[in-house]
């Protein structure tokens, strides 16, 4: 009795004590096409996550991830804001049991992950999780040991986007990745992928960013350089470099960056990639092999005119190909955050990259988020 009587309050415990949270999210997309029909899409959906407290260093959590049409569902396979072939999905995008042990922290299952070549990329209605097993280890000073060991993804960026699908057969995908901040306002970063047998088998990368402040002023710079291994042909080298510059009291930042690839088609891997030029749609990935892309972006926060929480942009991408054909995209963005909860974003695309395979569109998406 005293036994049923210890499970039932640890239960009880677990219960009202657990971590419940997630969003809500709303959008709507116009894509435009030159010379095909204008397409309408929009879902309604969100996510849901319930983590238990801690039991001797133990918890348990689980995220369910839905998403549904409202009116439209024509997105030209775009971005997909739904499964693959219904109209509406709904999936339990983590499931894990996580376990801290001195400095360290593994997580075993369905998890987010944010590396830089396996990441959520939540670019629309259901983001990426990765399955398999992580370690995070903060035993050496200022540094950040992580270990993975990834078999499984679904979400907007997989292969299948509505259920789980093997990354890289039975060979899976292991990282490993040592991130660095001993020295003052710079921060190192040392990674590598290794996918056995894969197109591309092997990605290493170093990064490099250095942030500081003077006066009313704020800068970073950042360095950046990856190999990615083939396991046919030569090795694709990136090379990359930004700046980013703000100006406090005007509420503006002013940002530019620069990848050039050499000898190889580059890769983002599995998610949106850590290369520091890109934009909604144009990245690195576009541009083949012996290519150029540059970056320039302008932010405002209006609220240095009395309109809080409103944030503006701008954005433009260049890709330089080969052949010296030129590719381009404008981004415009807005963002507005009604209350701590509740923010709204707006993106408009104005492409011009036929050279580089893309259609020539304009696209305009927004979005409703409520936290809770």
């Amino acid at each position: 009795m005293k036994k049923t009587i210890t499970i039932l309050a640890l239960l009880s415990t677990l219960t009202l004590q657990a971590d419940v949270n997630g969003y809500l999210r709303g959008t709507y997309h116009v894509h435009d096409i030159e010379n095909d029909k204008k397409y309408q899409d929009d879902a309604i959906g969100g996510k849901l996550h319930y983590e238990t407290p801690s039991y001797k260093g133990l918890k348990l959590g689980s995220s369910l991830y839905f998403t549904t049409k409202v009116f439209n569902d024509d997105n030209s396979d775009l971005i997909p804001l739904r499964g693959e072939y219904d109209k509406s999905y709904a999936i339990i995008g983590e499931l894990y049991i996580q376990g801290e042990f001195g400095n360290s922290l593994v997580k075993i299952g369905r998890q987010e992950l944010n590396t830089p070549f396996a990441d959520i990329d939540d670019i629309g209605m259901v983001p990426n999780t990765f399955g398999g097993i992580s370690l995070v280890n903060n035993d050496l000073k200022d540094t950040e040991v992580f270990l993975g060991q990834i078999n499984k993804m679904a979400g907007v960026g997989a292969e299948v986007v509505d259920k789980f699908s093997k990354i890289n057969g039975s060979d899976n995908m292991q990282i490993i990745g040592v991130d660095y901040s001993g020295f003052e306002n710079i921060k190192l970063s040392a990674w590598y992928n290794r996918l056995k047998n894969a197109e591309i088998d092997g990605i290493g990368y170093l990064e490099s960013t250095y942030e500081n402040d003077f006066k009313n002023y704020t800068y970073a710079l950042g360095l950046q350089y990856a190999n990615q291994s083939y396991s046919i042909g030569e090795d694709a080298k990136v090379f990359g470099a930004k700046v980013d510059f703000g100006v406090n009291n005007l509420g503006l930042l002013f940002s530019g960056a620069y990848n050039e690839i050499k000898d190889n088609v580059a890769s983002s891997g599995f998610g949106g990639g850590p290369f520091f030029s890109g934009a909604e749609f144009l990245v690195v990935d576009n541009a083949g092999k012996n290519a150029k892309t540059t970056s320039f972006g302008l932010e405002y926060d209006a609220s240095t005119l009395g309109l809080k929480n409103l944030t503006l942009g701008l954005g433009k991408m260049y890709i330089e190909t080969e052949s010296k054909e030129k590719s381009s995209e404008l981004d415009v963005l807005a963002a507005y955050q009604i209350n701590e909860k509740l923010v709204v974003d707006m993106v408009y695309t104005h492409l011009k990259a036929e050279a580089v395979g893309v259609d020539n569109a304009k696209h305009l998406h927004a979005y409703v988020n409520y936290s809770f």
